[in-house]
């Protein structure tokens, strides 16, 4: 990664025109962006690759709250969206499926299982085919991964500590599972699905952006606790970081924080609405093309040290 080099006013991407002729070989690799710790400094989010009528956006874990919004959001942008639920389809999301048949499909995906990971990607094709689809429309531009679990059991050992109030202790199957939901998926969502992607163009390549957190930050960890979520966080990055490596030809990566937002995960305690936190991720994942390195940032355009 790279040293500390952004000045005060962040630019990370070019915003050159795309030519006819442009390849991806005449597009420099990106080189990842690091902020220096105890910073959180504003990035510049240029439209670059605008969500319009040529994409199809793939959304895991799309049934309520941040996902819901992300289909919300993605359709009135014009985009085809599949729309992944774990066992049954709530009555939200069918809705909007009624809404808007020919722009949004739904995928039965349950992501502690790698065979039902494997399903849904070799169904992929025959889910979102039918005579009003665009075939061109029936590869994946965007993977937004939103999944994940925040289970309770998050404390050392049962008691207060710290800033932190007494909560139940964590445990090895607390961990296990966090890690299952909130790493490995997303890892193995990625393996079976790349077969799926495919870019607009040299310049608008596939874009696979995952839903991590701040508490996933260790220069962000002042309070402790919480063991099974910030530790799964800090492997999913450590994970799309890698994937951005061994991708770099194929696609570009990057970590999205939503902010403290009022969902059921949050009990409704949070900050910011959905429609707030993700009109903000939106913007970052428009404001990423092949000449925009690997970054974590959040959805008021802060980039996030690690």
């Amino acid at each position: 990664s790279s040293a500390f080099p952004l000045p005060s006013s962040i630019k990370l991407s070019s915003t050159s025109p795309t030519s006819e002729f442009e390849t991806m070989d005449s597009i420099p690799l990106p080189k990842p962006i690091a902020v220096p710790p105890g910073t959180s400094p504003v990035e510049e989010q240029d439209k670059l690759n605008p969500i319009d009528s040529s994409c199809t956006i793939l959304i895991v874990g799309a049934t309520r709250g941040i996902g819901l919004e992300f289909v919300k959001q993605c359709l009135q942008k014009g985009a085809t969206v599949v729309a992944t639920y774990r066992s049954s389809i709530p009555t939200s999301l069918q809705s909007l499926a009624t809404e808007h048949p020919r722009k949004l499909h739904t995928l039965q995906m349950d992501l502690s299982s790698e065979t039902s990971i494997q399903t849904a990607a070799s169904t992929y094709r025959s889910t979102v085919t039918d005579t009003h689809t665009d075939p061109k429309n029936q590869l994946i531009t965007h993977i937004i991964h939103n999944a994940g679990i925040y289970l309770p059991g998050t404390s050392f050992d049962g008691t207060a500590r710290g800033p932190r109030d007494a909560a139940p202790m964590v445990t090895k199957e607390i961990l296990m599972k966090t890690y299952e939901i909130n790493t490995i998926a997303p890892l193995l969502m990625v393996q079976h699905f790349l077969p799926h992607v495919t870019s607009r163009s040299p310049r608008l390549m596939p874009l696979i952006a995952f839903l991590s957190s701040k508490v996933g930050s260790v220069d962000d960890n002042g309070s402790g606790g919480a063991y099974a979520y910030r530790s799964s966080k800090s492997a999913l990055n450590n994970i799309a970081k890698s994937l951005s490596a061994d991708l770099a030809n194929e696609a570009r990566v990057m970590l999205l924080h939503p902010g403290y937002v009022k969902t059921d995960m949050t009990g409704g305690k949070g900050f910011i609405e959905p429609e707030a936190s993700v009109a903000g991720m939106l913007n970052a994942i428009e404001a990423t093309d092949a000449t925009t390195g690997f970054r974590f940032v959040d959805f008021k355009a802060c980039l996030i040290p690690w």
